[in-house]
């Protein structure tokens, strides 16, 4: 009895083993599905193996019995082989009911086989007869019960399901055996009894069982350890699970959040390509889906232009060239604003190192920039009823020349200007009155003869048109006035009405008395008083043509201090002077435009943050000297030389030129483009013409980093020479 005990225990513990191999190797893939499938069978058929011939030995013949050791190897061979074929066969995901029933005849079979071949290993005095009818049931109960613990083993999970599967399969195996030992009887020859050894047989059964325990405990060491590994690695997978859950949400918050933002974002590689995460504002600004679309057409539009070259060469550079300091002076250079379809985008730019892209932060401010743009027409046109109401007689004679010049002198110039210095003059002109009308906070007419100025200098012939357009333009500037000032100022807002003729007779009269004798002093004063009527004040022209100058610097985001006049006091003949007081508006433009620097670079210098500029007057014997200064960095003289010898100028031409000469040469300008300020080289040009026109001169001083001073030489009495002006035209290319 003990020895079948132990047999239903080998069974028993060997198909556990097996089964919950058997288990692991349906999840199993590739070599680690082979060590399975040949683990699950070597323990299973083992095991079978090892009850049979447990059982052997506990069945007493009374004979002596050996065993062929070439039939019992191959038993043993045969229940590992049907073992590992039936667990191929239905080891499977999702394996069908026919392949369930295949593998369990075969496990079933394969166990019957082991068994009678096990049998016919038997060498004993005498010979084996079999009830055909007990076989047929040993091997029905072998399929039967193989194949249920197959099912029990594929669709149970949990330890006790194994168990209770593990009892079915060993009760298939015991079932079997005991059912065939029991289909089987044996003839022995008489004098053969007696003869076995039981203690022999009971030592043997148990070293073939502890053997058999061996080969099961180290096949459940391996299962525990795969078991263990594989609980380790559910739970590295759930808390996997768990951060790609946490990370999903946090990018879904992420996006949500950029898609319901103002603002746009998206990045570019080296392709200067957009990259596929974006968020939604971005379509929205740019009217189109940007992913895998060139950044530079998307900002510019399709149509290819020196900015979107400019723009596209410099995004290339900040892939391609230097470190972190060239690439954020690099990225400083971009433009940050963009108008395209009606709309005003503003860029940012941010560097991603770690993954070698550049960010683009979109912020669609069109609205801002028409309120902003609407604030500075209004703000131009306060300004405008301002300083009409103030020097309404200046105002009101600007406005009666421009008309003029645009219905008499513009018309004139154009239909010849094919003759000599014509086209010169006509420049001249443009450009003195887009100063003036500028200092008068007009909008549309400094615009539009900027317009002109750019379409003459791209060798452009204006036609008859122009004047139109200028006209045009002058009308909706005083339009915007007249609600507040009325259609008709311009025509009724000069302060003097008296004809120009007899305020003439009244100075010849008061200088004729004055010349008589001594007067009582109120009758001098009073004559002395007439002598000055009409007569245009040096210093308060100097002021008026100024006056333009803190709003230009406020645009060009740059701080002016006041700017100061000085000395006499000093009337002149407007009729010869006017128009070289009204050319002076250049001087004050170009030393805040070119001379006065930007905050940041006055306080690296250690200039106050405003810059100056200041005016003196002063009356020297016959002639009238005025200077006109600023604190700026001055005249950069190699620029200007560098200029001229791109022009085709020679080197003996250009040293021998003055500074005066530079500074004054038509043409000429340090700036490399035009702007609606400067740039063109006319204005500085127009002042020379005008002063030597009055027969005056100029001299020039300016130290580097300390500004730059202009000293006029205005003679009161006629002067027609123009020897200085015809140097200059021989001089400038």
């Amino acid at each position: 009895m003990p020895l079948v005990l132990l047999s239903f225990a080998v069974a028993l513990f060997g198909s556990y083993t097996a089964l919950d191999m058997g288990s692991r190797l349906r999840r199993a893939t590739g070599k680690s599905r082979r060590f399975w499938l040949i683990g699950s069978a070597v323990v299973l058929g083992s095991g079978i193996w090892s009850m049979h011939f447990v059982a052997m030995l506990a069945f007493k013949l009374g004979v002596p019995v050996t065993y062929d050791f070439h039939l019992t190897a191959l038993s043993l061979l045969i229940a590992i082989a049907f073992v590992a074929i039936g667990f191929h066969i239905v080891a499977r995901p999702n394996a069908s009911l026919l392949r369930l029933i295949v593998a369990g005849a075969i496990v079933g079979l394969g166990v019957t086989a082991m068994h009678y071949t096990g049998m016919a290993a038997l060498i004993l005095s005498g010979r084996a007869l079999y009830d055909p009818v007990l076989v047929a049931a040993s091997v029905a109960i072998a399929v039967v019960a193989a194949t249920a613990a197959l099912w029990l083993t594929l669709n149970l999970t949990n330890t006790w399901q194994r168990i209770a599967a593990a009892l079915v399969m060993a009760f298939a195996v015991c079932g079997m055996h005991y059912t065939a030992m029991s289909a089987t009887s044996f003839l022995c020859s008489p004098g053969q009894l007696g003869l076995s050894d039981p203690h022999s047989r009971t030592v043997l059964a148990a070293a073939v069982s502890v053997a058999q325990f061996m080969i099961l405990c180290l096949a459940m060491v391996c299962v525990f350890a795969d078991r263990r590994f594989e609980l380790l690695a559910e739970r590295e997978a759930e808390g996997l699970r768990r951060a790609n859950a946490a990370l999903t949400a946090s990018q879904s918050a992420i996006r949500n959040l950029l898609d319901h933002a103002d603002q746009g974002f998206l990045t570019i590689g080296p392709d200067l390509l957009v990259e596929e995460q974006c968020s939604a504002a971005c379509r929205a600004m740019l009217g189109a889906e940007p992913q895998g679309r060139p950044i530079v057409a998307l900002l510019h539009g399709e149509a290819a232009g020196a900015r979107a070259s400019d723009f596209q060469a410099t995004l290339e550079s900040v892939f391609r060239d230097g470190g972190g300091f060239m690439r954020d002076l690099k990225i400083g250079l971009l433009p940050t604003l963009f108008r395209r379809d009606g709309k005003t985008i503003k860029v940012a730019y941010k560097y991603l190192a770690d993954s070698q892209r550049l960010m683009l932060i979109l912020t669609d401010i069109t609205d801002a920039t028409l309120l902003a743009e609407a604030v500075e027409r209004e703000s131009l046109r306060l300004q405008m009823i301002v300083l009409a109401l103030t020097e309404g007689e200046t105002f009101c004679a600007l406005v009666h020349d421009y008309r003029k010049f645009l219905d008499e002198e513009l018309p004139m110039l154009i239909r010849l200007i094919a003759s000599p210095g014509m086209l010169t003059d006509l420049k001249r002109r443009l450009h003195t009155f887009k100063g003036l009308l500028s200092q008068f906070s007009f909008s549309a007419s400094p615009r539009q003869l900027h317009a002109l100025e750019t379409e003459i200098a791209d060798g452009a012939i204006p036609g008859a048109q122009a004047a139109t357009r200028l006209a045009a333009a002058l009308q909706r500037d005083l339009d915007n006035i007249s609600d507040v000032l009325g259609a008709d100022f311009t025509s009724t807002g000069r302060r003097i009405t008296l004809p120009h003729l007899q305020i003439q007779q009244m100075k010849e009269a008061a200088k004729d008395l004055l010349a008589a004798g001594p007067h009582a002093p109120a009758l001098q004063s009073l004559l002395q008083s007439i002598l000055r009527l009409g007569g245009l004040d040096v210093k308060s022209a100097l002021v008026l043509n100024s006056r333009g100058t803190a709003a230009l610097a406020e645009r060009l985001e740059k701080q002016l201090a006041p700017i100061t006049v000085e000395g006499d006091d000093l009337s002149l003949p407007p009729e010869r002077f006017a128009e070289f007081f009204r050319s002076l508006v250049h001087v004050f433009r170009n030393a805040v435009d070119h001379g006065i620097e930007a905050p940041e670079e006055r306080l690296a210098a250690g200039k106050p943050v405003e810059g100056a500029i200041g005016c003196v007057v002063s009356a020297k014997d016959d002639a009238v000297a005025i200077t006109i200064a600023d604190d700026g960095r001055g005249v950069d003289r190699a620029a200007l030389e560098d200029k001229l010898r791109r022009a085709g100028a020679t080197d003996a031409k250009i040293n021998a030129l003055t500074l005066e000469d530079l500074v004054f040469c038509e043409g000429l300008s340090a700036r490399e483009s035009a702007s609606e300020v400067s740039g063109r080289g006319v204005g500085l040009a127009a002042v020379k013409a005008e002063l030597e026109n009055l027969g005056g001169s100029v001299s020039v001083e300016s130290r580097p980093g300390k500004g730059t001073s202009f000293s006029f030489r205005l003679p009161i009495a006629p002067n027609s020479s123009t020897d200085n002006m015809a140097k200059m035209e021989t001089l400038c290319p």
